[in-house]
C-alpha cells in the first residue's frame, strides 16, 4: 500500500547523509555565505539556503513540502561561496527526491510536473506570452513532439511517479 511516509525527523537525516554528497551537510557551519550569494534569496527575501540546511541538519522532513526550496534554481552560486563546499543544490534536491517518495510534493511543482507532461512544455503556452514573443521577433513555438516526450518521460519513470503522487494526494490505496 502507497501512504505519506512517516519517517522520523532522525530518520530522515541520516537517509539524507547516506546519500552520495549527502554527508557535504555536516561541514555546515551555518555562516550564511550560500544565501548572500542565492540570487533567488535577492529575490525572495523567505528563500534562505542557510535556513534550510539547518532544517535538514535538525532532520526537518517537511522541508520537502515547503514551496520555497522548489524554487531553488540549482545555479550553484551556493556552493561556489561556501568556504566548506557543501553540495547545498545537491542536498536540496536529496530533499525534494525525498518529498516525492514520500507523496509529499507541493502543488506548485506537481502543476509544473503535470503541465510538462500534458503540453510538453514547463509553462503553458498563453495568448499573451505569444504575443510578447511576436513583438520581440522571436521564432513561432511550434508544437512540442508530443509522443516522443511522453516515450521519453514514461521511459524515465516521470509518468508513473507523477501517477504515483497524484494517487497519494487523491487517497487512492495502491497494492
Amino acid at each position: 500500500m502507497v501512504t505519506k511516509d512517516t519517517m522520523s525527523n532522525r530518520d530522515f537525516r541520516n537517509w539524507l547523509l547516506d546519500q552520495p554528497e549527502g554527508e557535504t551537510l555536516l561541514g555546515c557551519y551555518q555562516c550564511g555565505r550560500c544565501t548572500s550569494a542565492c540570487p533567488v534569496a535577492d529575490i525572495e527575501h523567505s528563500f534562505n539556503p542557510r535556513l534550510f540546511l539547518q532544517k535538514i541538519l535538525l532532520g526537518d522532513e517537511e522541508i520537502a513540502e515547503e514551496q520555497l526550496v522548489w524554487n531553488c534554481l540549482t545555479c550553484e552560486q551556493c556552493e561556489v561561496h561556501c568556504p566548506e563546499k557543501v553540495k547545498i543544490p545537491h542536498i536540496l534536491i536529496l530533499a525534494k527526491v525525498r518529498g516525492l517518495m514520500a507523496g509529499n510534493v507541493p502543488a506548485a511543482a506537481l502543476d509544473r510536473a503535470r503541465t510538462i507532461v500534458s503540453e510538453g512544455r514547463s509553462l503553458p503556452v498563453s495568448p499573451p506570452m505569444l504575443k510578447t514573443r511576436e513583438k520581440m521577433g522571436l521564432p513561432d513555438l511550434g508544437t512540442p513532439p508530443m509522443d516522443q516526450i511522453v516515450a521519453m518521460l514514461a521511459d524515465i519513470g516521470i509518468v508513473s511517479k507523477l501517477e504515483k503522487v497524484e494517487s497519494i494526494y487523491r487517497g487512492d490505496q495502491d497494492e
